[in-house]
């Protein structure tokens, strides 16, 4: 496995469980989307904002399993993760989270380019 890109997907998991998006700014490409579990694929910012809002909560994520392909332009990595989130007012509740992510160098450094997220 190549350590750089899982530390990535870790920061990504970490960031997100912190509400911390100062981090999250640095690790997701500008033209970043997030494909929600109901097919909604949502804007950098707009997630971003939604985080700092407080709209969408995630209060921690606990990995269970992670694996990596190398790709011809960078990396997809599949991970499942149990993240405990309040979505837009929603009591709780802990998610079995896949998520498939697309990492490619952007202005030569790694990022996060694309996740989309399933329930498994």
């Amino acid at each position: 496995m190549n350590d750089e890109i899982l530390n990535l997907y870790r920061a990504f998991n970490t960031a997100m469980a912190a509400d911390d998006t100062v981090t999250l700014d640095q690790l997701l490409a500008p033209t970043f989307t997030l494909t929600h579990m109901t097919g909604y694929v949502q804007p950098r910012a707009e997630w971003l904002r939604e985080i700092k809002q407080g709209t969408m909560r995630y209060f921690s994520s606990v990995e269970d399993h992670v694996t990596m392909e190398a790709t011809a332009d960078g990396w997809q990595v599949t991970g499942q993760n149990r993240v405990v989130a309040s979505i837009h007012g929603s009591r709780q509740h802990e998610w079995p989270l896949n998520t498939v992510m697309t990492v490619s160098k952007v202005e030569g450094k790694w990022q996060i380019v694309a996740a989309v997220v399933t329930t498994y």
